[in-house]
């Protein structure tokens, strides 16, 4: 059964550019996935701290392997230092 997640994260004003450059990869290798459908990332118009991934996945086995990957593992240990809150993780 389909599994979407919705992650909000927020920033430090001073680091958005770099979190950016990490997230971007991070879009580029997770759509690469085998079962991700759609991985994409948005930032708010108002508040350019605030962001948004999207993520859809075929199954949650394949949201598992995505949280397992090298990539997550080392997306979440560079930008962790960087976010202003823990983030708000939803799954459907």
């Amino acid at each position: 059964m389909k599994k979407t997640v919705i992650a909000r994260l927020s920033v430090q004003k001073e680091s958005s550019e770099q979190f950016l450059i990490h997230a971007k990869k991070m879009v580029r290798e997770s759509n690469l996935e085998e079962d991700c459908m759609t991985y994409r990332l948005y930032q708010e118009i108002d508040v350019d701290t605030e962001f948004i991934f999207y993520e859809e996945y075929t199954d949650m086995k394949a949201v598992d392997t995505h949280n397992s990957s090298n990539h997550f593992k080392e997306f979440i240990s560079q930008v962790s230092s960087m976010l202003t809150s823990e983030p708000i993780i939803e799954v459907f």
